[in-house]
């Protein structure tokens, strides 16, 4: 405190702001209409915490405490940073810590208690992945269910291409080679496959790495920075290697159990399991249930998440987002608050705090015509805070004439946004009852509100909600309730506004809109920001210049910040995009999969009974009892893949529940569709060798025998 302002640079900053001008330290900024001076640039690659981070500030922690009875209090909370020593645990700091924390509370105010407000220590790496860690599950879960689908197909084609090297097992064995010779002769081969799919598989990770960063959504921390590295590819031969044993495992002692003399002999050319048992293509079949089952397990997380998407996108937001541009400018007692204070804040920053969002929006408020005139502009108003985000002030509402709630957990509580008389118009909202604000409601009118559809639902219970009157269960630092707790009569209801940064199961927002024009109806939200909400053209970013020019001295120093809805709606389902994406990748590779995995085990069923389905033909079997007979042979894989992948899904999909938004991860309807879709891919492949069965000519066959 009292030392000079300085920041650090960081590298985009100094090249992106400063040109990379070498001789950048010492050059003055203004941050918050206060000069500093740069102390330093940072190297490139240096993003903490966050990629989008461009200055750095000492941290001036005030030397004096307020006396517990000020009425200041902290708002967020200090991250400490700090490295362990070697053979000391998180959870050893964490008892440290708050042992440390708990002795210093003698000496100072107490802090709140509750879980929210424990101390937690915990590894940066996993702070810093914690956001996209759903989305790291979900990739590394779905990868390996495609391994392991790859390696039940490679295990399968094994199996049957052991019929066609029988004899050349059986004369191995006969030669003198003995089982474990015949299997490590078998497991080599199989490993030698594995890496060859394992360097397939580098070569084509490569490209991804090359592309990754330009699909995937938001900053992912260290994404720029992977790479094919020793420990990668160390990581990638020992996979292959891993895959190769285990898809070569089992075909390889199953084919080391060739009796030489009969197989020499010519015995067992023709089995004599039926289709329905699956006693000699027993293994095959198994691997076939095993990828159905995964498969569905994959297609039914990418449905999730492909609902999920399109009910982030198609959800009624209760306005239309199309060509409403906003603008709002920060005020320095909040900036300065955060940045400088550590989050103190008493009754002097609150009336500091007030009294410069009441100053921004006044002024906003006498520049809205100013705006309205603008090139391009169809409408403006004016709000206490965000479009679509939810308000800052949140209070107790009492309708009028009912006795109070004697449990407080009754008591209703409603977001307050204080609002231009054009909101409605300029959002487009949809009006369901009575009126929204006109330029006649002043101060000298009588005082109205307009509640949302789910305020009106829930706090009149069935009865119209226009014209009953509600009273303010609260007052303000400082001063009284809004209008000294007089009555507000409702003159209109609209509908509800979701915001779709809240949880999708969250309930309904209840707001209450006030008119900015009836000044004394309430106490400025001081943490929210004053923004003007533009309607404009087919191009409503040609105006944001202009915006920019109407509001620059509005703050002086402080900067305009400008965003067009849709843009941030399009920004807020990058993420559920991306997942759906992956997810439909991984899910389309599993069908393909499973399906081709099908094909080998009934193609290589028909062409071991051709002999046989000849003979059927021949004594009077007809071309469609053939056809039915392979496809119920498929349809019992099918059917118990199915089953067992429904209960395999059903417990795995909680791993992307928090992605998801709008469906709940037992969505019956994803389910039963994504079962549905399996089903017909799988039978249509069951279909094709099924086709080929029904087609065998008798007589061909015979004189082949």
């Amino acid at each position: 405190a009292g030392a000079d302002r300085v920041v650090l640079l960081s590298h985009r900053a100094w090249t992106d702001r400063f040109g990379s001008d070498p001789d950048v330290v010492g050059a003055p900024v203004v941050l918050d209409g206060d000069p500093h001076v740069v102390l330093g640039v940072l190297p490139a690659g240096f993003d903490f915490p966050g990629p989008r981070m461009d200055l750095w500030k000492p941290l001036v922690v005030p030397p004096d405490e307020p006396p517990p009875d000020s009425g200041v209090v902290f708002l967020g909370g200090l991250a400490g940073i700090g490295r362990l020593r070697p053979g000391v645990s998180p959870a050893q700091a964490e008892v440290e810590a708050r042992a440390i924390l708990e002795r210093a509370e003698g000496s100072g105010p107490s802090r709140p208690r509750g879980p929210e407000f424990e101390t937690r220590v915990s590894r940066l790496r996993e702070e810093r992945a914690r956001p996209f860690r759903p989305a790291l599950l979900l990739l590394a879960a779905a990868t390996g269910l495609l391994l392991v689908m790859a390696c039940a197909n490679v295990a399968g084609l094994l199996l049957a291409r052991g019929i066609v090297r029988r004899r050349e097992l059986a004369l191995r064995g006969a030669l003198g080679a003995g089982r474990g010779r015949i299997v490590s002769h078998l497991l080599t081969e199989s490993v030698v496959l594995g890496a060859a799919g394992g360097a397939l598989g580098l070569a084509v990770a490569f490209g991804v790495l090359r592309v990754a960063p330009l699909l995937a959504p938001g900053d992912v921390p260290g994404l720029d920075e992977t790479g094919i590295d020793l420990g990668v590819l160390a990581f990638a031969a020992g996979l292959s290697l891993a895959a190769g044993l285990l898809f070569g495992a089992a075909p390889a002692f199953a084919w080391s159990r060739v009796d030489p003399g009969r197989t020499l002999n010519g015995a067992g050319a023709a089995s004599a399991a039926g289709f329905g048992r699956f006693r000699t293509n027993g293994g095959q079949a198994a691997l076939a249930v095993a990828q159905v089952a995964l498969a569905l397990v994959l297609l039914t997380g990418a449905g999730l998440l492909l609902r999920s998407f399109v009910a982030l996108v198609t959800v009624d937001l209760g306005l239309d987002p199309a060509n409403v541009v906003t603008a709002g400018v920060q005020s320095r007692a909040t900036s300065r608050l955060f940045s400088g204070a550590g989050g103190r804040i008493g009754p002097d920053e609150l009336a500091e705090m007030d009294a410069a969002f009441r100053r921004s929006a006044e002024t906003l408020l006498a520049r809205l015509d100013r705006i309205a005139a603008l090139p391009g502009v169809d409408a403006v108003a004016l709000s206490s805070s965000m479009p679509l985000f939810p308000a800052v002030s949140v209070q107790p509402v009492d309708v009028a004439g009912r006795p109070p709630p004697r449990d407080p957990r009754d008591v209703r509580m409603a977001s307050i946004r204080t609002v231009s008389p054009g909101y409605a118009a300029a959002l487009r909202i949809r009006l369901l009852a009575g009126r929204f604000f006109t330029d006649r409601d002043t101060a000298g009118s009588p005082r109205v509100v307009v509640v949302s559809e789910s305020f009106a639902r829930e706090a009149f219970r069935g009865e119209p909600a226009v014209g009953q009157r509600l009273v303010p269960a609260f007052s303000f630092p400082g001063g009284g309730g809004p209008g000294g707790g007089e009555a507000w009569e409702v003159v209109g209801v609209v509908a509800d506004v979701a915001s779709p940064f809240v949880p999708a199961d969250a309930s309904p927002a209840s707001e209450i809109y006030l008119s900015m024009l009836q000044p004394g109806m309430s106490r400025m939200p001081a943490f929210g920001v004053p923004t003007v909400a533009v309607r404009a053209g087919e191009n409503p970013l040609a105006v944001v210049p202009f915006l920019r020019e109407v509001l620059a001295d509005v703050e002086p120093g402080m900067p305009v910040s400008t965003m067009a809805l849709e843009t941030l709606l399009a920004a807020r389902a990058a993420q559920p995009r991306f997942y759906a994406a992956c997810a439909g990748v991984f899910g389309m590779a599993a069908l393909a999969l499973a399906a081709f995995g099908l094909y080998a085990v009934l193609g290589y069923a028909v062409s071991r009974r051709r002999r046989e389905i000849g003979i059927r033909v021949a004594l009077g079997a007809e071309r469609r009892d053939v056809l039915l007979l392979v496809l119920r042979q498929g349809g019992v894989i099918v059917a118990a893949g199915v089953l067992l992948g429904l209960l395999a899904a059903a417990a795995g999909v909680r791993i992307i529940e928090s992605t998801l938004f709008g469906v709940t991860p037992a969505d019956p309807l994803t389910f039963a569709a994504v079962a549905a879709a399996l089903a017909a891919a799988a039978l249509l492949a069951c279909w094709l060798p099924a086709r080929r069965a029904a087609r065998i000519d008798p007589l061909e066959v015979l004189r082949e025998a």
